[in-house]
Parts: C-alpha cells; structure tokens; sequence
C-alpha cells in the first residue's frame, strides 16, 4: 500500500489553506480523497487495515472540515457521512453492541455528528444538543473523531 500520493494531496491542500487559496486546498482535498479510495491492503494485516481506515476517515474528515470552515454544512454533513460509511465498509459491525458511541446509521462517527448540530442552523435544534457531550468509549473507533 502506497500512501504517497495521499499524503502529497493532504499536504499541498493543508499549505493552500492556509495560504488562502481555497480553491487550491479542495481541488488537493478532493484528490486525497481520490486516491485514499483506491488504496488496497496489500498483507491484510490488521495494523495495515488499521493505516488504510484511518486514512480514508482522515480524507473525509478533512472535506468536512475544509466545508465547515467555509460555511456549507450541507457539505460538510455529506463527508461526516462518508467517513461513517468507510468505517462501516471495512468495520462493518462493532464487536461492543453496548457502546454508547456506536450508532447503527451513522457508525463512529457520532461526536463529529454531535458536533455538527451544536452549529445547526435552526436554533432549536442547536439548543437541544448544547448541552451533550460525549466519551467514545470504543477502543475501535475513538482515533476516528474530529479534533
């Protein structure tokens, strides 16, 4: 498994951030994206399935976040839901039913959910969330929340 070309993509498009070049920093994005997509395991091994998870939930997180900083939440709630649907893909059931963190449609990615209608448009909806917090307490998935 080759991350260069992932790793290139996510560094120009973080240095065009914050150059201001918004257009330059998606376009990188969105090819991240791209190629994170293609990445295949090449031992299977967990470690390397692990790595292969981790940077295709970190290309979607980093779409919402370039989406949220720019005022679309529309955007960005469909890369949260990318990143939960890559989680749901290669980890397609948490072993912890019990889990608090672990919600069937949505997958792990609940704090980035929480935290994304904290900002709801809607006042009402944004008042009825302020006040939750949440601890992801699944060893699994706690690594794939957006900082």
């Amino acid at each position: 498994m080759n991350v260069s070309r992932w790793e290139m993509h996510t560094l120009l498009a973080a240095e065009a951030e914050k150059d201001h070049k918004p257009m330059m920093s998606v376009i990188h994005y969105q090819l991240a994206l791209s190629e994170s997509q293609q990445l295949e395991p090449v031992d299977g091994t967990l470690d390397e399935l692990e790595e292969l998870l981790a940077i295709k939930v970190t290309a979607c997180h980093n779409m919402a976040s370039f989406w949220r900083k720019q005022g679309d939440g529309d955007y960005e709630l469909k890369y949260l839901q990318l990143a939960s649907e890559q989680i749901m893909a290669l980890i397609p059931q948490c072993p912890n039913r019990d889990c608090e963190a672990f919600i069937s449609s949505l997958g792990c990615c609940k704090s980035a959910l929480i935290d994304f209608l904290k900002r709801h448009p809607n006042p009402k909806v944004a008042k009825q969330v302020a006040h939750i917090t949440t601890s992801n307490q699944c060893e699994l998935i706690a690594r794939f929340r957006l900082q």
